[in-house]
């Protein structure tokens, strides 16, 4: 089993995807190194899919969180991942509750245990009005680029092209802000 742990300044991250790097541990609790978080510096749904990714690649199943939006939450659940809660930010602590399968440690089991995103919901209701302008189909950072075409919006008095996306500026098909149309 490899185990990560969201780390930010050698203590265990307040928020997954603030974490500065991940470590990664046996479930012995050896390490068995780090990498750095591809969301660190930018909290957009690409990079926090490529921070997915990266857990994916490297093959981790279990991921120990102080909290986590349940966005991501979900998105670790249904790949199969084990999510627990832990209730310090100390990692040698920490460690020690999983080598001993300690219960002050919870298992989040649905996305509805994670943080409401503030701004994941604004931007779902944009990529909703997008689906109902455009048919289902609408390519948006929920559906992972399904491959479907978007309209390019009309143009407003100053020569910026306004969109069913929330008003965000196409430049060569991609939003300016949250998701790329193919």
């Amino acid at each position: 089993m490899t185990i990560a742990i969201p780390c930010l300044k050698g203590q265990l991250s307040p928020h997954f995807t603030k974490a500065d790097s991940f470590a990664l541990y046996t479930d012995q609790g050896e390490k068995l190194g780090e990498f750095t978080n591809p969301a660190f510096d930018e909290s957009s749904c690409e990079a926090k899919r490529a921070l997915f990714s990266t857990l994916q690649s490297k093959q981790v199943t279990c991921i120990v969180v102080r909290n986590i939006g349940q966005h991501m939450l979900g998105k670790l659940l249904d790949a199969g991942m084990r999510v627990l809660q832990a209730t310090t930010r100390d990692i040698p602590a920490t460690l020690a509750l999983l080598v001993t399968n300690n219960a002050e440690m919870v298992q989040l089991t649905t996305a509805e245990q994670g943080r409401p995103s503030r701004h994941h919901g604004e931007h779902h209701g944009q990529c909703e009005q997008a689906q109902s302008h455009h048919g289902a189909g609408h390519a948006c950072c929920h559906d992972q680029h399904a491959g479907k075409h978007h309209e390019q919006g009309t143009m407003n008095v100053t020569g910026i092209a306004r969109s069913c996306c929330g008003g965000h500026q196409h430049n060569g098909g991609q939003c300016g802000r949250h998701h790329q149309h193919n």
